[in-house]
């Protein structure tokens, strides 16, 4: 057979089989994505299988042209990741959305990290196997979701922000561990080079966004065939691609941004119906591709991670990730439906493994891929049954927490609730203020990581200036806010508030600091990062104790309504009408000619 029909047949195979495990997986409620990954596995060059003598190798074992047509797939992927950010879409829960993201990244990243160097992986495989661990994707979530006919939820909302800027966040980290990370024998020169051109990929899309982009839409408007239309399109997310890499970012970063840019244009709707097709056949290729890139003889070895990554994620989402849902404003069961639904791990989980696996300097590929693969796929089978009873997990958590942790918890959730979520009361005057130093924390927390010697120290100390500064300017408007909650159906002593601003404070300035205390010792010892949170927790927990004690009451209960429904008007002997008598109690039924 020669090298054109082999190709060709390659090609029709892979199609076909690709085809085959999407409908077996959608046969048993599951993304397709697992099914793509399973078939290329099955038909990649690295399986290796003696079946009743015969010595089977993999259907594909040239895969230069799918793995080009992979890359490809992989940038359409990004540029539909990209339209599906909205800016529109966070106008009402963008404040409780963006601080979700960011806990839930910061959680996730933290976890990630604490298994990699459980395992003893270098800091460059530790970056990528720690995004596969926090990056979630709660599509799955999504559809179970709406199988169960809840998208109508108002949590459903927040989530769908929680989720927008999460992906947000996700490439910009990619973007940093694929440009600067990935050369630490790069001297000072190379890396101002590269953080020149991370800059001037970002001015570039901010002249896009505010200039080209209404002469591009309106070339677009003006596009009237569809085939041409469709060449344009393309053209524009392959040169934005290529731009990218030339200035040092991955072209995949690229494709994000000029989706997340024509999001917000009138020809959005149009591009994604007919670049869909495209989209959904290179991607197609792109997972199958993925799974060819998986070994299988090194399951045992990621078979016992992926039994320890899981209960961890589980963890820190449904348990940890509702709690602090819950302190923002929700109520339980709302929490924990947000909860659950993170918990989910797909594209996002794939995306790094597929790029950190061929880096270069990265070491831990053989394992990230099939870790990656195994992982997702027990996640994607466990999230929809957490999402399915998350109200049961609520009732069960309900029952188990103590009752002066559920009282406290109640106290912060109404407090923050009134400056978090959108029908809050507008008493967070420094909320600006605010919002400028933690942006600037977090910015010196990533600097105390890249940094080393006698600049740590210093960068370290002004870290905790910055700590009492945040929870100085945290105290009085927290302070300013309780003046204003009434809290008296809780069971809270009218006089006792200030113990409710040092609670709340707490909560925030404790976890600061923590985090803090985390990243400057980081590198020194990550074991030490363990005990600074389970110190955090203790503390916690007493002052929710602490707290109970000093401005609890016990509050009356309220005695049931009782209704009055007339009887039903009879009419005597003599034809006149009785007047109605009262009735108390509960009435199970009443009468068809009954006046209310």
């Amino acid at each position: 057979m020669d090298t054109e029909a082999q190709l060709l047949f390659q090609m029709g195979a892979i199609m076909l089989l690709a085809f085959i495990a999407a409908t077996m997986a959608r046969k048993v409620n599951q993304s397709v994505m697992i099914g793509y990954i399973a078939i290329g596995i099955l038909i990649g060059p690295k399986i290796s299988v003696n079946i009743l003598g015969y010595q089977y190798n993999g259907l594909v074992t040239d895969t230069t042209l799918v793995e080009v047509l992979s890359f490809v797939g992989l940038v359409m992927l990004m540029f539909f990741v990209g339209l599906e950010f909205s800016f529109s879409k966070l106008k009402k829960t963008r404040t409780p959305a963006i601080i979700l993201a960011v806990i839930d990244t910061s959680i996730g990243l933290f976890v990630g990290f604490v298994f990699a160097s459980y395992l003893g992986w270098p800091l460059l495989d530790s970056i990528f196997l720690a995004g596969v661990i926090a990056m979630s994707s709660t599509s799955i979530a999504m559809k179970v979701l709406f199988d169960l006919k809840r998208m109508s939820s108002p949590e459903v909302e927040f989530l769908i922000g929680l989720v927008v800027v999460e992906t947000f966040i996700a490439m910009l980290i990619l973007t940093v561990a694929s440009g600067m990370v990935v050369r630490p024998d790069a001297d000072p020169a190379e890396y101002g080079q590269m953080l020149l051109g991370m800059v001037a990929f970002y001015a570039f899309f901010v002249w896009v966004a505010m200039f080209a982009v209404p002469k591009v839409v309106s070339f677009f408007n003006s596009i009237e065939n569809d085939e041409m239309f469709i060449l344009f399109a393309l053209g524009i997310v392959f040169l934005t691609a290529g731009f990218a890499a030339v200035m040092n970012v991955p072209p995949i970063i690229g494709a994000f941004f000029i989706g997340m840019v024509l999001a917000e244009t009138n020809v959005s709707v149009r591009v994604r119906s007919k670049l869909e097709s495209f989209k959904d056949a290179f991607v197609a290729i792109f997972f199958t591709s993925f799974g060819m890139m998986i070994d299988p003889a090194m399951f045992p070895d990621v078979v016992w991670m992926v039994a320890l990554a899981i209960p961890l994620v589980i963890l820190y989402e449904v348990f940890v990730m509702s709690a602090v849902t819950h302190f923002l404003g929700f109520s339980p069961k709302a929490s924990t439906t947000i909860g659950t639904s993170a918990s989910g791990r797909g594209v996002e989980s794939i995306l790094y493994a597929s790029v950190g696996s061929s880096v270069r300097g990265a070491t831990m590929g053989s394992l990230l891929n099939p870790f990656a693969g195994a992982f997702c796929f027990a996640m994607s089978a466990i999230s929809p049954v957490l999402v399915k009873h998350s109200a049961a997990l609520a009732n069960a958590m309900g029952r188990i927490v103590p009752k002066q942790v559920k009282f406290s918890s109640a106290v912060v959730s109404r407090t923050l609730g009134k400056a978090v979520l959108p029908s809050s009361i507008k008493t967070f005057k420094g909320a600006r203020m605010t919002g400028a130093v933690l942006v600037l924390f977090v910015a010196l927390m990533t600097a105390i990581l890249l940094v080393s010697s006698s600049m740590h120290l210093v960068l370290v100390l002004v870290g905790f200036v910055m700590v009492f500064v945040v929870s100085v300017i945290l105290r009085r408007e927290v302070s300013e806010i309780v003046r204003h909650v009434n809290y008296s159906n809780l069971g809270v002593r009218s006089e006792s508030k200030g113990a409710i601003v040092g609670l709340v404070s707490w909560i925030v300035a404790g976890a600061t600091m923590s985090a803090l205390a985390i990243v400057s010792t980081w590198t020194y010892s990550w074991q030490f990062s363990l005990l600074v949170v389970v110190a955090y927790v203790v503390s916690l927990v007493v002052v929710m104790f602490s707290t109970y004690a000093r401005i609890h009451i016990d509050v009356p209960e309220v005695p049931q309504k009782v209704y009055n429904f007339p009887k039903p008007v009879l009419a005597n002997d003599d034809g006149e009408k009785e007047l109605p008598k009262p009735v108390y109690g509960v009435v199970k039924s009443i009468p068809r000619n009954a006046q209310l």
